[in-house]
C-alpha cells in the first residue's frame, strides 16, 4: 500500500510552464529529502525489530502465546522495512523487481497488520476468560493462526495481483502499473482491508483494559494473594505486562495509520486548482503519509520499552552482554591479546562466595551426621 502512495496523480496537467517547472523542481528536492528520512527510518526500524526478537525470546518473556505473536510481528515489520529500503535503493529499474517489491510489500504489510488484530483478540480472550485462555491461548495455537494468516495472504494476493496490476508495466518507466479499471477500487478497497477493518477490530482493547482493571480489583485482597502460588503470581504478572505492551502498540497503530489511510483515500481526486503553494503542500502531505506508514512498522520496539518493565530489563541486559562480547572481540582478535578473558559476573562471585562460606561454617563431621540421619 505504501508503495503506491506518493505517486504522480497529485500533479495535474497544468497549462502554465512556469508552474510545471516549479512543481517538478520542488518534487525532486522533496524526494531527495524524504529519501534520507525513509532510509533512516528503515535502518532504525530494522535494528529495533531485531533487538525486539532477541529480547522477547529470553527466558523471562518467552513460552507465551503473546511472545510468539510479537516475534512474528517483528519479522513481518522487518520484512516490510527491508522491502521499502530495497525500493529506495534499487539502482536500475527492472520491471520484474518492481512488481516483486509491490507484491511482497502488500503481503507482509497485510500479515503485520492482521497479526496485531489476532494478538488483540487473543489478549481480550485471555483477560476476559482465563478458562478459555488455557485452551485457545497457547503457543501452538498462536503459531497455527500465524501460519493460516500467511497462507490466506499468499493465496489472495497471488490471485488478485495479476488481475489488478499490469505485469507488463510501462515500457518507458519500467514500472508495474495499476490497470485503469481497478484504480478507483484499489484506492478504496486496499486501505479498508489493510487499515480500516483492523482499526474497528482493535477497538476491543477497551474491553481488554476494562477486564484487566476489574481482574486486578478482584485479586487485590490479601487473602487471595496468600492462597495463590508463586508461579501463578509470576505468570499473571507476565501476562499483564504483555497485555499492556500490546495495548500500547495498538494505540501507536491508530496514531500512525489512521492519518495515512485518510490521506490515501483523499488522493482519489487530484487537485484541480493551479495555486502553487497548495500543490506543494499536497506533495508534502502525500510523502508524510508514507513516512507514517513506515513509522508504524519501525517504532514498536520503542513502545515495548516504554510500557514493559521486563522488556526494558531484558533490553538493558542484552546491551550489557553485547558490550562485553564486543570488548572481548576487540581485545582478543584486534589487539591480539590472547591472555584477555571475559569478566566474571559479580553475582556469580557473590553466590560462590556465600556457598563456600556456608560450607566452611559447618564442619564435615556434622554434615556426615546430618546425612546419616536423613538416610536412616
Amino acid at each position: 500500500m505504501a508503495a503506491s502512495i506518493g505517486n504522480t496523480s497529485l500533479v495535474p496537467l497544468l497549462a502554465e510552464n512556469y508552474t510545471q517547472l516549479e512543481i517538478q523542481k520542488f518534487a525532486i528536492k522533496l524526494k531527495f529529502i524524504f529519501l534520507f528520512v525513509q532510509a533512516f527510518i528503515c535502518l532504525f526500524g530494522l535494528f529495533g525489530n531485531v533487538l525486539a526478537l532477541i529480547v522477547i525470546n529470553k527466558k523471562s518473556l518467552r513460552n507465551t502465546s503473546s511472545s510468539v505473536f510479537i516475534t512474528y510481528m517483528a519479522i513481518f515489520d522487518s520484512a516490510v522495512l527491508f522491502l521499502h529500503a530495497a525500493n529506495l535503493l534499487r539502482p536500475r529499474r527492472q520491471l520484474f523487481i518492481h512488481c516483486s517489491l509491490i507484491y511482497l510489500t502488500d503481503v507482509f504489510t497485510f500479515c503485520a497488520n492482521w497479526v496485531l488484530v489476532i494478538i488483540t483478540l487473543e489478549r481480550c480472550t485471555a483477560v476476559a476468560s482465563p478458562l478459555l485462555a488455557k485452551r485457545f491461548c497457547s503457543v501452538n495455537s498462536a503459531r497455527y493462526s500465524v501460519y493460516i494468516l500467511v497462507t490466506i495472504a499468499i493465496i489472495s494476493f497471488s490471485t488478485a495481483f495479476p488481475i489488478v496490476y499490469n505485469i507488463r508495466g510501462d515500457p518507458i518507466k519500467k514500472k508495474c502499473t495499476i490497470r485503469k479499471d481497478f484504480q478507483l477500487a484499489l484506492r478504496i478497497v486496499q486501505p479498508i482491508i489493510m487499515l480500516g477493518i483492523p482499526d474497528i477490530l482493535l477497538l476491543s482493547n477497551f474491553f481488554t483494559v476494562y477486564s484487566l482493571i476489574r481482574r486486578r480489583l478482584q485479586h487485590s485482597s490479601n487473602d487471595e494473594k496468600l492462597q495463590m502460588r508463586v508461579s501463578d503470581v509470576n505468570s499473571n504478572r507476565k501476562q499483564q505486562q504483555l497485555t499492556i505492551m500490546l495495548v500500547t502498540v495498538n494505540l501507536a497503530f491508530y496514531l500512525f495509520t489512521t492519518p495515512a489511510m485518510i490521506i490515501y483515500i483523499l488522493e482519489i481526486t487530484p487537485p484541480n486548482h493551479r495555486i502553487l503553494y497548495k500543490l506543494k503542500r499536497s506533495h508534502i502531505i502525500s510523502n508524510m503519509s508514507v513516512v507514517l506508514l513506515q513509522l508504524n512498522n519501525a517504532t514498536n520496539f520503542i513502545f515495548y520499552c516504554l510500557s514493559g518493565q521486563r522488556f526494558r530489563r531484558g533490553t538493558v541486559e542484552t546491551f550489557n552482554n553485547g558490550s562485553v562480547k564486543l570488548k572481548f572481540f576487540y581485545y582478543r582478535y584486534i589487539l591480539c591479546d590472547k591472555q584477555y578473558r571475559l569478566p566474571i559476573d559479580r553475582q556469580s562471585i557473590s553466590l560462590s562466595y556465600s556457598t563456600t562460606a556456608i560450607r566452611a561454617s559447618f564442619p564435615t563431621a556434622h554434615i556426615h551426621t546430618v546425612k546419616r540421619k536423613f538416610t536412616m
